[in-house]
């Protein structure tokens, strides 16, 4: 599948989008091309610390103590709706562990669903910078540009800062912010009546 200038990208989702799926998000756009799209929510609904989510699922071998960093001490999130039990590793490319399955991103970055780099991760030995994310958005041909030309999502370059910076739950107020120069508040009509 060859992507087009839209991604590797970003996605804000319009305010209000209105489903509930995509609500408030932002979504790293891995792919698009004819043949559909596919990317990952990087604001989803909390799961649960990347390095308690491993050891709960039984992936971190006995005698493995995880290393104490940033990125297994984040929360692993929802990716979006399509295959909620597939695991994503998103993360600086570390040439110990590129192989073709992984999406790249760009020079730095990159992301897969390949199982031996969340097992690399769940050993202690991936890379030191990731994100996990469960489950995936993915769009029919089509599909994701009819939803942009209807304003669903704004476009915006991929930005590493915004993916793997600081997590929190005003993750689209910032992106709109720091993306597009004003909050996704200015967008929004006041109600007759309301002051």
């Amino acid at each position: 599948m060859q992507s087009t200038a839209l991604a590797p990208g970003l996605l804000l989702a319009a305010p209000p989008l209105g489903d509930p799926n995509f609500s408030k998000t932002v979504v790293l756009l891995a792919m698009h091309s004819q043949e559909g799209s596919l990317g990952w929510v990087i604001n989803g609904t909390k799961v649960a610390p990347v390095g308690s989510l491993l050891k709960k699922a039984g992936l971190v071998p006995e005698g493995i103590e995880l290393p104490e960093t940033p990125s297994y001490d984040r929360h692993a999130r929802v990716g979006g709706p399509v295959s909620p039990l597939s695991v994503w590793a998103l993360y600086r490319r570390d040439d110990r562990l590129d192989h073709p399955e992984q999406i790249v991103l760009d020079n730095e970055w990159a992301g897969t669903g390949n199982r031996t780099v969340v097992e690399a991760i769940a050993r202690g030995e991936g890379p030191r910078e990731f994100r996990l994310v469960l489950g995936y958005a993915g769009w029919a041909p089509q599909q994701l540009d009819e939803e942009i030309r209807a304003g669903a999502w704004l476009p915006v370059a991929f930005n590493a800062q915004i993916v793997f910076g600081q997590d929190d739950d005003a993750l689209w107020e910032r992106a709109y912010a720091k993306m597009v120069g004003i909050s996704p508040l200015a967008f929004t009509a006041m109600r007759p009546g309301r002051a």
